[in-house]
């Protein structure tokens, strides 16, 4: 493979295993949101902000109400 194929492969596996980091973490803060924990609690478990919390929250709602 060339050069330019393996830097654009690469790339791609970068990008597809971030968005599959992210994925998960919005997951186990969903998860988390439903067993009972705080806001405050699950943005210190994962060193998130109180308004990144409450934003997976409110986009997982609207997702389920569309």
């Amino acid at each position: 493979m060339c050069n330019l194929g393996e830097g654009i492969f690469e790339e791609g596996i970068e990008i597809g295993e971030a968005a599959g980091l992210k994925l998960g973490e919005i997951k186990i803060i969903l998860n988390m949101h439903t067993k009972g924990f705080s806001i405050e609690q699950i943005a210190y478990a994962s060193d998130k902000s109180i308004d990144e919390i409450k934003s997976i929250i409110d986009d997982s709602i609207t997702k389920k109400e569309s």
